[in-house]
């Protein structure tokens, strides 16, 4: 919850009046789908949250018409680090007793995998900054660097399925 929260505040604290309003409502309603989640456990309900803020995130920049956004790349952190966190806390609760230090080994790569977001978003926005080039060939190294991040998405979603919980 205070993952949300915190990732929430970033599009809120600096809104104009036209975002703020509405972003609220939307802040309100995440909140509610993320504890329906964990309350219920209703697992469809976290992306839904995060989807939420998300939409949030990017309806201040849009609006509000912001610059390139330094923030970005704590804000996709926060956003893995909450949805792991929120799918972990679900998964404790049929967890039986396990290895002994499982708990803080899975902290640890949840951590890990927030400090490799920031670092790969940091560069691919220092990257970005750095191009702000037009034409067809920043369009498809755009491309090969979004089917790049979707593959590695891919593999790590897949090596975590065999991490020791």
């Amino acid at each position: 919850m205070a993952g949300l929260g915190a990732l929430a505040a970033v599009p809120l604290a600096r809104a104009s009046d036209d975002v703020a309003g509405p972003g609220v409502r939307v802040t309100a309603i995440a909140v509610v789908a993320l504890i329906d989640a964990l309350v219920l456990e209703w697992t469809l309900l976290i992306p839904t949250a995060l989807v939420l803020v998300s939409g949030l995130y990017a309806a201040q920049l849009a609006i509000d018409d912001a610059a390139l956004d330094t923030a970005s790349p704590a804000f996709a952190a926060g956003l893995l680090v909450t949805a792991e966190v929120a799918y972990w806390s679900l998964e404790e609760r049929e967890h039986t007793r396990g290895e002994q230090g499982a708990g803080l080994r899975h902290a640890a790569f949840v951590a890990a995998l927030g400090v490799v977001t920031l670092l790969v978003a940091s560069v691919l926005l220092a990257f970005v900054d750095a191009v702000r080039a037009k034409g067809l060939a920043v369009d498809l190294l755009g491309a090969a660097a979004a089917a790049a991040a979707l593959f590695v998405i891919v593999l790590v979603a897949r090596g975590h399925g065999r991490v020791s919980h």
